[in-house]
């Protein structure tokens, strides 16, 4: 529920390539220094620059971005096939290419961008894009309610924005900020759906109780269907509460947890 509690090091915790081998049973060097930096994010001038992507993201799943199943970061972080981009670098090569620099550079390669240097030419892009201001003082007096659901195993929006914004926006608006927004943060969950955990929610229906009833929601139950069948239920709880089992029944089922302080 938390894969920041996870203390994964792939140099560590894989066994480790013979010289000169690359098996399916080991990691080269090179191969757990590439998936550490995935983990840990990039870096500025030596200072961390943005959240990496949790462990457990890279969990073999099924009905992945071009169907089929195998790791939750095939297609997304790591290319199917060789020499081709996956979809994370596509994004930000067309990003760079066509609406960071001006006038646009439609030959530009994304392998070029330089952490230490080049960080400054999304100043004025982030200005138009990003949605970081955590001062909703003027949406919380207007009657305006944010409900955020982030999924813990996202492969293509690091989960950590989503935890940093909520704590940002707390300390900016103040302890009573969960009467008008609140976080969600889903255990398995990919991009906005699929993974390993209990993926199916319905956060409209949240919504509009807390909205048009005043119901501000306390928890919001998740599914997990496998083959058309719900094979496990469990409660999503408002950050930073997580999902406790109560010590009796199935584990399966949402009945038996209840949100509590971690």
């Amino acid at each position: 529920d938390d894969p920041r509690k996870c203390s994964f090091d792939p140099s560590r915790d894989v066994p480790a390539c013979s010289a000169g081998a690359d098996g399916a049973d080991c990691l080269t060097a090179a191969q757990s220094a590439a998936i550490a930096k995935v983990y840990g994010g990039p870096a500025s001038n030596g200072k961390p620059f943005f959240p990496g992507f949790m462990p457990g993201s890279e969990a073999v799943t099924s009905g992945l971005f071009g169907g089929g199943s195998g790791s939750g970061w095939l297609n997304v972080i790591v290319p199917s096939k060789p020499g081709a981009n996956a979809a994370d670098f596509n994004l930000a090569e067309n990003t760079m290419r066509y609406l960071v620099h001006k006038p646009p550079k439609p030959d530009y390669d994304y392998k070029t961008f330089d952490f230490n240097r080049d960080t400054r030419l999304l100043d004025e892009w982030s200005k138009l894009a990003d949605a970081k201001n955590p001062d909703l003082s003027k949406f919380k007096k207007g009657g305006g309610k944010l409900l955020v659901t982030y999924g813990w195993a996202d492969a293509i929006l690091q989960p950590i924005m989503g935890v940093n914004y909520y704590q940002q926006a707390l300390a900016k608006n103040g302890p009573d900020t969960p009467e008008f927004f609140r976080l969600f943060m889903v255990p398995g969950m990919a991009h906005c759906a699929g993974g390993i955990g209990p993926d199916r929610h319905d956060a409209m229906t949240a919504m509009i109780n807390w909205v048009e009833k005043g119901k501000a929601p306390a928890s919001i139950t998740a599914s997990r269907v496998v083959n058309n069948q719900v094979v496990r239920t469990r409660p999503l709880c408002p950050y930073p509460q997580v999902a406790r089992y109560s010590g009796q029944g199935s584990i399966d089922d949402a009945a038996n947890f209840r949100c509590t302080a971690p």
